[in-house]
């Protein structure tokens, strides 16, 4: 998820102003409906498109939809750096990973079997999900 969502940011041209962390409190981001489901959604996709090699990320999906999020920070007040700093806490990377998995494991994906994760991303995508808009079948 670090990764993707810093090279999205780089794409839309973003300057990366990073605050510390300890100054950003993540309560309201971390609780936002909104933010929190996101997150979680490209953390799924984002598991699925690596484990899964049929299934490929929707580049401007994916842009599109982290530029929404990001603006839903911005709607909470917060700036750019502050969402950076939280999208980069490893405790917040952890916590959104985790609960990503948890609802792969629900849907039927099984760690290490990469033809589970295909399931759940082809289901996905034929759901049109919000996780399923941000992939595609290679």
């Amino acid at each position: 998820m670090q990764l993707a969502l810093k090279e999205r940011a780089r794409t839309l041209g973003l300057t990366l102003t990073a605050l510390p962390a300890a100054v950003v409190d993540f309560g309201p981001l971390r609780t936002d409906p909104e933010l929190s489901a996101g997150l979680r959604w490209i953390a799924a996709a984002d598991t699925i498109r690596n484990t899964c090699p049929e299934i490929e990320e929707r580049t401007w999906a994916s842009l599109n939809f982290a530029r929404k999020l990001l603006n839903r920070a911005f709607d909470l007040g917060y700036g750019f750096g502050e969402a950076k700093a939280y999208v980069d806490d490893e405790t917040e990377q952890a916590r959104v990973r985790a609960e990503a998995m948890a609802y792969m494991r629900q849907v039927g994906a099984v760690e290490g079997d990469a033809a589970s994760f295909c399931a759940v991303g082809r289901t996905e995508i034929d759901r049109k999900s919000q996780i399923g808009v941000l992939l595609r079948v290679r």
